[in-house]
């Protein structure tokens, strides 16, 4: 076990793509004898604002995540794809560079996905074809609560070129989504090979973070941004209890939380014309990611004739 005052490492990471089957794998690699994942999906830890000033309290909780007694630890944090922070944080806290595990989805897929997701959780009001009409920004923004970055989550030659000039190609493994759900077997064992464990015979069918309707979505964003920081409890409250004590009251409401979805959720399609203009817009990525990593993508049908 890691000294208190030092950061606790995972071994490997999933840092993305958002709305792409992360929860999936997760749960998948969980399932390995010699493999712990963070008992938290998404901590948000190593491109936390509060990094560079967190404590023993904050370390510590970040390493109970983990089962000290196995063999071989990750964890899955989206944001990390797209965060310089998550670079910079793990370039000077590593002497050897650890592992990471992309999924890829049809980048088409992917922005149908995410606007899904954001409608589901009433955080989204325009519909799919007026937000595709609204125009391509290709310039991220960091977000402080759930993102609305559905065309630039998807420029994956952007994001997975920083982490290969970092880190190095032979530490860098790269799945799809549809691989997953049309070979889960043979894909999840290539990825237990990357890490140095045995393939199993047998593998779990799991199919986890589809996106649903959150019911009263007002009062639930509210406890959610409670239970996880981002409105700060009131004054009299901040004095009365200490750090640990709001942790604990932070994560009853997170679990409190966790249930309030409906399962009448009807997800919306992308016309033609508005998926054509997707393709167009991600043409140039896509060629290029197809290039960098020599792999044809033939499974993503909107780019299967381009070279």
């Amino acid at each position: 076990m890691e000294q208190i005052n030092e950061h606790f490492k995972p071994d490997f990471f999933i840092p993305g793509a958002a709305k792409s089957g992360t929860t999936t794998l997760h749960e998948l690699l969980n399932t390995h004898s010699n493999i712990c994942m963070s008992s938290i999906k998404e901590p948000v830890y190593w491109n936390n604002k509060g990094f560079r000033k967190f404590g023993k309290f904050e370390k510590s909780r970040y390493q109970n995540l983990f089962n000290y007694d196995d063999e071989i630890k990750g964890e899955s944090t989206t944001s990390y794809m797209y965060y310089e922070s998550f670079l910079k944080n793990i370039n000077e806290n590593y002497t050897k560079p650890p592992k990471f595990i992309f999924v890829l989805r049809n980048p088409i897929d992917r922005y149908i996905s995410h606007v899904n997701w954001m409608k589901g959780l009433g955080l989204e009001k325009n519909n799919l074809n007026n937000i595709v009409d609204l125009g391509v920004v290709k310039d991220f923004k960091e977000y402080n609560y759930y993102p609305k970055n559905y065309f630039q989550f998807g420029l994956y030659y952007k994001w997975i070129s920083r982490f290969i000039d970092n880190f190095g190609a032979e530490n860098i493994k790269i799945i799809t989504f549809e691989q997953l759900m049309d070979d889960r077997v043979n894909v999840i064992n290539s990825c237990f090979e990357f890490l140095g464990v045995k393939k199993m015979e047998h593998i779990k069918n799991i199919q986890s973070n589809k996106s649903e309707k959150i019911i009263f979505p007002s009062l639930y964003h509210l406890l959610r941004k409670i239970s996880i920081g981002k409105i700060k409890f009131a004054t009299t409250v901040g004095l009365i209890f200490p750090e640990n004590v709001k942790f604990f009251i932070k994560k009853f409401i997170k679990s409190l939380i966790n249930n309030w979805h409906s399962k009448d959720f009807k997800k919306i399609e992308l016309d033609v014309t508005y998926r054509n203009k997707l393709r167009d817009a991600y043409i140039e990525d896509v060629k290029s990611l197809k290039i960098k990593l020599n792999y044809n993508f033939s499974e993503w049908k909107d780019f299967q004739n381009i070279k």
